[in-house]
């Protein structure tokens, strides 16, 4: 059971049940009838279906899905502004620092698979240092647990630390109050999008099947959050923008008592839109948790406010305690009032005539409906202080209860001892209202006490022990990793640096085939174990086959795991992928024609076709047709991951038609907008051929768009992939390379360079000229290779 600490604040929901989004007519039909298992099945095959975003065009679909009415990103993990696009992550030291993807569903419980890897509805735009925090971990409910420090005028949003929740004892992120709804209606959409697969996904929240899905304790929480957070405006907003892409939605945000019929109270029952009456309920304070009114002293009232909150009620609410200790102010609140968006507040008070603990029962009933909610308060000996809140590394939350007998300014003092003296800055004067105070700039793992006094009452001392300090691997490399090969050969090494904080254990990297770690370019694994001293590995592609290829770089210490470096690569058998467009399809016959599937990639035709005719063609059979308007068009349906450097195809007249302008464009944010590379005039009743340049490091498409002229044949048409390590490779940093090689330092040099290695003492082990390789034999232990203003540490073991 969750206990919520209030001490002088209100809490309130965000969100309100008597919002709803718009489905297109008869969306769910096919759901209609069914409950349980069967009801989840059902909408697997409504919303399972969807378009494919990629994962680097996110950054761009946030634009509709997650932008604030200010016009910045909407992150659910902190209060920091953040640009669009302009603050995209990037390396970060502290939160507010930038936003990244967070896989609120994290994507090693699927093993980094598509399509769910890139699927919007669970991925959202976060703060990257809390992203750090919550790691892969559950979300869950903790007592305590840390809250990461910000910079001023930034707050954190969630909390790690170990389960409270009934059935689970392990480490879980909770998620900020206002968001639980959100996260747990992202995990209900997961179970249903992907109800055919789940069963094979690994997860403390998953019990292996289709159905429930989820383990019984993890059913509990998400229920509980998603009853307690109603959907909001900002979800319905979301939904219909995520649609307009994916073209598939998140049912549990468009009909919320979907959730019932399917794990809840209504799960025997079939499920009809509207069909059954919505029943009351009282959303804020939820029935059976435990409302704490803090400690006081003899005489003192403790009072706080209580937000009330409910749906679908006919009825006025009426309140009402166990003991005459508490007591609640108004006792009636109008059912309008409470079903409003804001709710309706009560008073609760608390005075006891001796010392101790009291409880006590908060009853809320609005005419059958009856909602229970546990009391308890106290009454101690000196000042009451406690409990501390928001441990963090460095800093922490002090609070007590304002009982009066303050200064007659409103002071309490707070002194914060190590060791039994005061630490610098303290004692301090504090607004007793406050009621808690932020102490900073505290030594981790280090045990602190605090006390406060009033005019005449001091409180007893507090002991708080700072937290470890988070653990941080970050991989940091030049530009996009976007590799490039043919099938049997090998990738160019990409050099990757891996940026290690508070981590004194080994680390393990891994990646998915068929690309290969190595820490001396020598031996090539998808796993690779550095020491903490070590912070340089390398990266490459190889496959035998052909394709495009995605991957993420996952870096394990612990139970700490970072999985959101990214890299992309294309095999293809000649310099570029050529669609050839020899795939036979009788339907493609036409100028309207259904989707074309080509030997490279999925193709949208528009007053396009495909005849197959060999005079059309340019090589083979077969060659594209395009009709003599302005909305004549081929498009990829599909991005190239890895960017696209130049395009080339072919093109001619068709028979005895005049000439024809044919434009190349490309979209680098999933067709938003399109950018112009150039327009091929075509003039000859030959096959001619048409190169231009794109450079675009992001993922792509290309359209070819008739845009004046008659019809036009075109064949052949060949992408190139964009590979940045060809240009950084060019800098002074990638002129050379050191690493250890079975026991010895090899120096690497593509040209004539001084080079000078350093043991750890200072010593230098060797000073030189090194062109091509060097092969240095040394102890074990920590070197440092230096040429010109740059250094690449070695570790030889």
């Amino acid at each position: 059971m969750k206990i919520l600490r209030l001490l002088s604040l209100a809490f309130a929901m965000t969100g309100s049940t008597m919002l709803h989004a718009a489905a297109p007519a008869g969306y769910y039909t096919s759901c209609e009838g069914k409950s349980g298992a069967a009801l989840l099945s059902g909408l697997c095959g409504v919303v399972g279906p969807h378009t494919t975003v990629s994962y680097s065009g996110l950054w761009d679909l946030y634009k509709t899905t997650d932008t604030r009415s200010d016009g910045k990103i909407w992150d659910m993990y902190s209060t920091a502004v953040f640009t669009f696009k302009e603050d995209q992550c990037g390396s970060y030291s502290a939160v507010g620092d930038c936003y990244n993807r967070e896989h609120s569903f994290p994507k090693s419980w699927f093993s980094d698979a598509s399509p769910m890897v890139s699927d919007a509805f669970h991925i959202y735009p976060t703060d990257g240092k809390v992203n750090g925090q919550r790691s892969n971990y559950p979300y869950g409910e903790c007592a305590g647990g840390t809250t990461l420090s910000a910079p001023s005028g930034i707050k954190a949003l969630g909390r790690l630390g170990k389960s409270t929740f009934p059935g689970y004892s392990g480490t879980v992120f909770e998620p900020d109050d206002e968001y639980k709804g959100d996260f747990a209606r992202s995990y209900f959409y997961m179970a249903a999008a992907y109800n055919t697969q789940i069963s094979g996904w690994k997860s403390d929240m998953l019990a292996n099947n289709a159905y429930p899905a989820f383990t019984s304790w993890a059913i509990d929480l998400l229920l509980k959050w998603h009853r307690q957070d109603p959907v909001s405006q900002k979800e319905i907003n979301r939904n219909d923008a995520v649609y307009a892409r994916q073209k598939n939605r998140n049912p549990f945000i468009d009909h919320p008592e979907l959730a019932e019929y399917i794990w809840g109270e209504n799960k025997t029952q079939s499920w009809t839109p509207g069909g059954t009456p919505a029943k009351p309920v009282i959303t804020s304070p939820l029935d059976g948790s435990t409302i704490d009114l803090g400690s006081t002293v003899l005489g003192v009232t403790r009072r706080v406010t209580i937000n009330v909150k409910g749906a679908n009620l006919t009825a006025p609410v009426t309140l009402g305690t166990g003991s005459t200790e508490f007591a609640v102010s108004p006792s009636t609140l109008p059912a309008a009032d409470v079903m409003s968006e804001g709710g309706a507040n009560v008073s609760v008070t608390y005075r006891a005539s001796v010392n101790g603990q009291s409880r006590s029962t908060l009853n809320l009933t609005s005419g059958t409906l009856r909602t229970t909610v546990n009391l308890t308060g106290s009454v101690v000996s000196g000042l009451p202080v406690g409990p501390v809140t928001q441990i963090g590394e460095d800093s922490f939350v002090a609070t007590w209860s304002n009982v009066g007998d303050a200064s007659a300014d409103g002071k309490y003092t707070l002194d914060v001892r190590l060791e039994g003296a005061s630490i610098d800055g303290y004692p301090i004067t504090v607004t007793a209202a406050d009621e808690k105070f932020f102490v900073e700039d505290l030594r981790p793992e280090t045990t602190y006490t605090y006390v406060v006094r009033s005019e005449h009452i001091t409180s007893q001392a507090v002991s708080v022990t700072t937290l470890r300090r988070q653990p941080v691997a970050e991989i940091l490399y030049d530009g996009l990793l976007n590799l490039a090969s043919t099938p049997g050969v090998p990738s160019e090494a990409a050099e990757l640096l891996l940026l290690l904080e508070n981590i004194s254990d080994d680390v393990t990297l891994s990646v998915t085939s068929p690309f290969q770690l190595s820490s001396d370019k020598s031996s090539w694994d998808r796993t690779l174990t550095l020491s903490p001293e070590e912070d340089r590995f390398y990266l490459r592609l190889f496959s035998d086959r052909p394709g495009t290829f995605t991957t993420s770089i996952t870096v394990t210490v612990g139970e700490y795991v970072n999985d959101r470096a990214e890299a992309q690569g294309v095999v293809s058998a000649e310099a570029g992928t050529i669609e050839d467009f020899e795939v036979v399809n009788s339907k493609m016959a036409s100028y309207t024609p259904p989707q074309y599937q080509g030997t490279a990639f999925l193709w949208n035709f528009s007053d396009a076709g495909i005849w197959a005719i060999t005079s059309e063609a340019h090589t083979g059979n077969q060659g594209v047709r395009l009709g003599k308007s302005a909305t004549s068009s081929i498009e990829m349906a599909d991005e190239c991951p890895s960017g696209i450097d130049m395009v080339t195809f072919w093109a001619k007249r068709y028979g005895n038609d005049g000439a024809a302008t044919v434009a190349l464009e490309y979209t680098t944010d999933g067709g938003d907008t399109w950018k112009e590379a150039g327009s091929a005039n075509i003039t000859a009743n030959t096959y001619s051929q048409f190169t231009f340049h794109i450079s675009s490091a992001l993922p792509a498409r290309v359209r070819l768009r008739q845009t004046s002229g008659a019809r036009v044949n075109i064949d052949d048409l060949e992408v190139t992939p964009y590979n940045s390590l060809s240009e950084t490779m060019a800098a002074d940093y990638h002129r050379w390379d050191a690493f250890c090689r079975d026991g010895s330092i090899i120096i690497e040099a593509r040209e004539k360079v001084e080079a000078t290695v350093y043991a750890l003492d200072g010593t230098i082990v060797f000073a030189g000229t090194v062109r091509g390789q060097l092969t240095l034999t040394a102890t074990p232990g920590l070197y440092v290779v230096s040429v010109g203003d740059f250094a690449r540490r070695v570790v030889v073991r």
